[in-house]
């Protein structure tokens, strides 16, 4: 029997350069490490980058989001690590954040935010995970905030559960 798609919400926040972001994670249960079937990486990056900016669109936020692949790069990386190191959280287990993480990329900012989610079980894990974003008001505030100017989306996967980080800067 197939468990189905599920989620749970944890909120954070940080004021960084005067601009108040949240951050989201979200999660499931279930899911089967040997399952080959789902959507690619590269599928659910895609497609994750592209409902943001559809979504700012629908809403009339301008600009719409420049995508910067060394965004990608750091986003995946901190994917690959929360499913590697079995976490998952915005801190690692040594107590980095993600202004840490970009910093350490060589990426420049004025303002920055990051969502989390961990996708189970779900037919479209860029949809599930970018529903639930919309649906808080936290969430959804990255999304369509349009002082932010460029994102990335970096995901990992193992079986049918999927770690996408989505990150957003101000330059």
């Amino acid at each position: 029997m197939r468990k189905s798609a599920s989620r749970e919400l944890l909120v954070f926040g940080l004021a960084l350069s005067g601009l108040v972001l949240f951050f989201a994670a979200c999660g499931g249960s279930g899911g089967s490490p040997t399952d080959p079937g789902g959507a690619s990486v590269a599928q659910v990056e895609a497609q994750s980058f592209a409902l943001v900016n559809q979504a700012r669109q629908a809403e009339g936020v301008q600009p719409q989001l420049v995508h910067d692949a060394r965004l990608d790069e750091v986003a995946r990386a901190y994917s690959e690590a929360m499913r590697d190191r079995g976490f998952f959280s915005h801190i690692d287990p040594e107590g980095h954040d993600f202004v840490f993480r970009l910093q350490q990329g060589g990426i420049g900012f004025r303002a920055a935010g990051e969502n989390l989610a961990r996708v189970m079980n779900a037919s479209d894990p860029a949809a599930f995970a970018h529903q639930l974003f919309l649906e808080n008001p936290e969430h959804r505030g990255n999304i369509l905030d349009p002082r932010l100017t460029d994102a990335g989306v970096g995901v990992a996967r193992e079986g049918r559960t999927y770690w996408i980080t989505q990150l957003y800067i101000r330059r």
